[in-house]
């Protein structure tokens, strides 16, 4: 049976829709307000499409909390929660019903100093749908937005790359948290699908294409840079680690050399314009005066408060791969297993195979995602208390697999090998992706200590607890064996310089394949 390439239009609709189908089961297998700050984020949403980008301020600007008017259903979230919040054991069905009355009510957000670019997106839906069926639309709006990055950064590898295993490097990187909080109304989704996006293009750019950058692909890279820096207030940072990371991957010769292209000098002008908004954003709208939560003590020793900002390590890692709830319900053992194992086995390796220098960047890369969070956390310990999550540092956590991946398949790993790594590591991640889900669903119906069989529960999602266990299953199977045979199928050299496709039938195109009709 003869075989030909799919065309870049038709990987790009693939990958877009698999990875749509993902997040939207999430969307739909979730209860409204069900994940941690989405009432607040649906209100802020709401209002900020109907002009109040900020609201009122309340006591201060130093004072998280603005006051805002939406429709009241955006505003009654938290009332449709409290029940089964930080409740794992008790099931979504004590929710009472979201009020149907569409009177605008005054109502406050404890997000409103947050970037305004995520919320103007996913808000619009609720000015044509006050209902239920709304909230739902901005999730998948949220989804969509999502599902367009993950489907770029496959793009890249599939369009630019000759690392083929990075399309599993991008399925590693993209944890059960990130695909958890990328259907939810939530910015932490946005951001961490970005820096997938930003890790993996600019791999692809400074590692294989540094000498002729190709005008699209430092688009690219330049459009998921702008979507980082705008998606929360931390994110400036995680930019500009990323960036640091990158230059000292490619090295000086590299960095000049992306520098020379003209399509590198026409995009620098424009990341520096949403560098200074954010970063202008952030100061004039006071978007770290966070709401406090237990601060520190003054009569604590700075070291006793560092201990205990280094003591979270453990949970936080633990949420970057999958904590769903309000943070309340641990994924799998079977999962973090698999999670944690794949990508030190990645790390491990490529610090063994590769050389020196980028060995030390990946090892420096590895500790930053461990001392950072502490630093930070440390640093507001006595103004805001131990508040860091795992999902705000997992923009900077993904880009460990996805450099391990890249630098370990740059050491000439075999196209043999690299198909049975490709396997094994898509069936494991299907399986731990899957339990996830699941388990997920069954909190949400019969409570963490209910029965195994969660068929029985008394809550059920829009497309029923069956349908929406089927459902993203199938969707997350789907999804790692169009990655695992795209990491089978591409096997030439990578299109060095394209913009677009080459002419169909060039056996040099490195892309995801199928058989073609006929043949014989």
């Amino acid at each position: 049976m003869s075989r030909r390439p799919l065309a870049f239009g038709a990987i790009f609709a693939l990958a877009f829709l698999l990875s749509f189908a993902t997040f939207g089961a999430w969307s739909l297998a979730t209860p409204l307000y069900a994940s941690p700050d989405e009432p607040t984020q649906v209100a802020h949403a709401a209002a900020a499409v109907r002009g109040q980008l900020v609201g009122t301020t309340i006591t201060s600007d130093a004072n998280a909390l603005t006051a805002v008017s939406v429709p009241r259903i955006f505003a009654t979230g938290w009332l449709t929660a409290r029940c089964y919040a930080f409740r794992p054991t008790v099931p979504a069905s004590c929710s009472p019903s979201i009020p149907a009355p569409t009177e605008t009510v005054r109502t406050t957000t404890y997000v409103g100093r947050y970037s305004p670019l995520y919320y103007l997106i996913v808000g619009l839906p609720s000015l044509a749908v006050v209902s239920t069926t709304g909230i739902y639309l901005m999730r998948l709006t949220s989804a969509l937005l999502n599902a367009l990055l993950i489907s770029v950064a496959l793009l890249v590898v599939a369009l630019w790359s000759d690392r083929k295993l990075l399309f599993l490097g991008v399925a590693v990187a993209a944890t059960p948290t990130a695909w958890f909080f990328g259907g939810m109304v939530n910015p932490s989704g946005f951001a961490i699908c970005a820096a997938v996006c930003l890790w993996t293009s600019g791999l692809v750019l400074v590692l294989e294409h540094a000498d002729r950058p190709p005008p699209a692909l430092v688009a690219v890279v330049a459009g998921a840079t702008a979507l980082l820096l705008l998606a929360r207030p931390i994110s400036p940072l995680w930019a500009a680690i990323t960036y640091a990371a990158l230059g000292l991957l490619g090295g000086r010769r590299a960095v000049a050399g992306v520098w020379r292209s003209r399509a590198a000098r026409l995009a620098a002008l424009p990341l520096l314009g949403c560098a200074a908004f954010a970063l202008w954003w952030v100061d004039t709208k006071h978007s770290f005066d966070l709401t406090a939560v237990a601060p520190a003590p003054a009569s604590e020793s700075d070291l006793h408060v560092l201990g205990m900002a280094a003591g979270h390590t453990w949970g936080w890692l633990q949420q970057m791969v999958g904590v769903f709830g309000w943070l309340d319900t641990p994924s799998p053992l079977l999962t973090y297993g698999v999670w944690f194992a794949v990508v030190a086995a990645f790390a491990l390796l490529a610090v063994v195979r590769t050389g020196a220098r980028r060995a030390a960047v990946l090892l420096l890369l590895v500790a930053a995602v461990f001392a950072v969070p502490i630093a930070l956390t440390y640093a507001e310990a006595r103004r805001l208390g131990m508040n860091g999550q795992g999902r705000y540092w997992l923009p900077l956590a993904v880009g460990v697999p996805l450099v391990s991946v890249a630098l370990v398949e740059h050491t000439g790993m075999g196209a043999r090998v690299r198909s049975r790594v490709a396997l094994t590591v898509s069936i494991a991640i299907a399986v731990a992706d899957i339990a996830a889900f699941v388990e997920a669903i069954r909190r949400y119906a019969v409570g963490v200590t209910g029965p195994a069989d969660f068929l029985v529960g008394t809550w059920h999602p829009p497309l029923g607890l069956l349908g929406a266990a089927v459902a993203g299953s199938t969707a997350f199977a789907a999804l790692l064996a169009a990655l695992a045979y795209g990491v089978h199928r591409g096997q030439g050299p990578p299109v060095s310089a394209a913009v677009g496709p080459p002419p169909t039938g060039d056996p040099s195109v490195p892309t995801l394949a199928v058989a073609a009709g006929g043949g014989g």
